[in-house]
């Protein structure tokens, strides 16, 4: 059973104000974007009341190395009108925009840094969707990576991401 090694666990996630970033992107450019596009968001973050959860992405759609998804980078912030004036100046530059993400349940796996890497992530998403399905659950809304580890202090070994699906 190649999910032992993950173990599933459920959440309750309120709704949040979040700062995002959207954008049609393939696997290869994962790596550069994610950090790239979080980072613009968190210093947006800091003129919206600061971050209130750690930063996530979406994936609206596939993203593999021939389909381009859209993902969607999201970071949850305190001040939903300043994190509007924010993404109104930038958005004309990086296409920031402002959204609440409603309520929701998750279904996730914690993951370690080595274990991020496409495609060897891809077998955390099966775990979580397995899991899910298992218990009757069904998949409500988008996958996604919530990231709740300091990317550059954490070491391979150590957990940094939450692969998760909302289920109902």
């Amino acid at each position: 059973e190649m999910y032992e090694k993950f173990a599933v666990e459920t959440a309750e996630v309120p709704e949040r104000v979040v700062l995002t970033e959207k954008r049609h992107v393939l696997a290869p450019e994962l790596p550069v974007w994610i950090p790239g596009s979080l980072g613009r968001l968190e210093e947006g973050a800091r003129e919206a009341g600061g971050v209130t959860a750690p930063p996530f992405v979406v994936y609206h759609a596939e993203v593999t190395m021939e389909s381009d998804g859209p993902a969607e980078a999201c970071v949850p912030v305190a001040d939903e009108a300043a994190a509007r004036a924010w993404a109104e100046r930038q958005g004309r530059v990086t296409g920031a925009g402002v959204r609440v993400e409603p309520a929701r349940r998750i279904a996730f796996a914690r993951i370690t840094k080595d274990q991020v890497a496409h495609p060897q992530i891809l077998a955390a998403f099966e775990a979580v969707e397995s899991w899910a399905a298992e218990r009757g659950l069904s998949v409500d809304g988008p996958c996604r990576e919530i990231y709740f580890a300091d990317w550059d202090a954490a070491g391979p070994e150590d957990p940094v991401c939450d692969v998760a699906f909302p289920v109902k």
